[in-house]
């Protein structure tokens, strides 16, 4: 073979060796997205934080009985309707400094079943 052949394939076989592994860095959401993600949490949250209400209501109802679930699940939901405005506030207002995500589930819509927590996580 020639000199110029074997130099093609050596550098087919390089390129493709790069191509084949990902770098760690890619791996990882880049500052703006994480910008843009905790930009529109907080928009979500601000304007989403109501829905606490029923979905309160409708979780203690499940957990104890209809009763309970009226009386405690609104008041729960008032407090957690609070809460969630507030966090989509500062998340609103912070959205160009990463941080983890203060409260679970992030959008008042995932997982209807669980109750709503505040607080960091690993």
């Amino acid at each position: 073979m020639s000199k110029k052949i074997l130099r093609t394939i050596f550098f087919i076989i390089l390129s493709f060796s790069f191509l084949s592994f990902s770098l760690p860095v890619a791996a990882n959401p880049t500052y703006g997205a994480n910008a843009g993600r905790k930009l529109g949490s907080g928009i979500i949250n601000i304007t989403t934080g109501w829905l606490e209400i029923p979905k309160s209501v409708m979780n203690t109802s499940h957990d104890d009985n209809i009763i309970i679930g009226i009386i405690w699940g609104f008041i729960k939901g008032i407090g957690n309707a609070i809460g969630r405005t507030l966090v989509g506030v500062g998340e609103l207002t912070t959205f160009f400094i990463p941080t983890p995500d203060f409260i679970h589930p992030r959008y008042v819509f995932q997982n209807l079943d669980q109750d709503t927590s505040y607080g960091l996580r690993p």
